[in-house]
């Protein structure tokens, strides 16, 4: 019989109408859950939904459920791994475009994957005393050896929200829109900095006022100022001439620079959804255990 998940879910009255409480929560066989062995490991096929799988594996398409609930899949369509055309829509429909979503940054992280190679003891020694964290020791014979082969970069996920932050002070004579309003730049939008018609930076807002504007994941000079320095937003084409610029935050000192990367939203969604590629199906055999046993909890 086939095992349809809200049919389990009691009956209730919502604006004088009869409806599945699909609020209702219950834990279900943790012993089950949070046993490796009652699993084997699946990736999702492109295109391929929790129907498929139950289908061809439980020989019943309703109980896609399981796979939902055993993978704590929340949101049905984007907890789920999705095709390439799938993702690329989602990325324009959230950021604008494929664009926006490759060329604005999430965060920075540790870039050890970029040089898994080795360095000398030598090379490690005349290292700022800072960047040195990033390294760990290769010993040849770890039981027997005291001193290193040399070192290698530590395998550490080490993420920093941004580089830094810079804040502009907008010039209250610019004549290109009185007073200047820094407000109309959109948030997360990137700004090019020139100096007459030379870009000599770019960052993305992280705050905005008529009289500042502050902007984050900065790279090129984005401190120099002069008469006819200026921001411009490539969305928003807001253009307007600044007459100071501050170093509010340094995340990531100059000399440690070359040790973090940029992660952008292309990236960090794809992440994510690969993730979401990777799965645990539960084996046949506990199926039908585990339907019946969230029938008789929702009674």
């Amino acid at each position: 019989m086939a095992e349809r998940y809200f049919e389990k879910f009691p009956i209730i009255k919502y604006n004088g109408a009869p409806v599945r409480n699909i609020t209702e929560r219950v834990v279900t066989l943790n012993s089950v859950y949070n046993n490796p062995i009652f699993y084997y490991p699946y990736d999702i096929q492109q295109s391929e939904q929790p129907d498929d799988i139950a289908n061809r594996y439980y020989q019943d398409e309703y109980m896609g459920w399981i796979l939902h609930v055993t993978n704590k899949v929340i949101d049905p369509y984007y907890d789920w791994y999705i095709d390439q055309a799938s993702f690329n829509d989602f990325i324009i429909k959230k950021y604008g475009s494929i664009s926006n979503a490759t060329s604005k940054i999430k965060y920075y992280r540790n870039n050890w994957y970029a040089n898994e190679g080795m360095i000398s003891n030598v090379i490690f020694d005349n290292l700022y005393s800072t960047v040195k964290r990033f390294y760990e020791p290769v010993y040849g014979d770890i039981l027997y050896s005291t001193t290193p082969l040399g070192y290698k970069r530590k395998q550490i996920d080490w993420k920093i929200t941004t580089n830094a932050v810079i804040q502009y002070a907008l010039d209250p004579s610019d004549p290109s829109d009185p007073p200047m309003n820094g407000s109309k730049f959109i948030t997360d939008e990137i700004v090019d900095v020139y100096n007459n018609t030379a870009i000599i930076g770019s960052g993305q807002v992280c705050g905005k006022s008529k009289t500042l504007l502050l902007i984050q994941h900065t790279s090129g000079n984005v401190t120099e100022t002069g008469s006819l320095h200026y921001v411009m937003g490539r969305e928003s084409k807001k253009k307007i001439l600044y007459t100071g610029a501050t170093l509010i935050t340094s995340n990531i000192p100059v000399f440690e620079s070359t040790y973090w990367s940029p992660v952008y939203y292309y990236d960090y969604e794809s992440e994510i959804n690969e993730k979401n590629k990777s799965i645990q199906v539960l084996k046949k055999q506990y199926s039908s255990q585990i339907a019946g046993e969230l029938k008789a909890l929702l009674k």
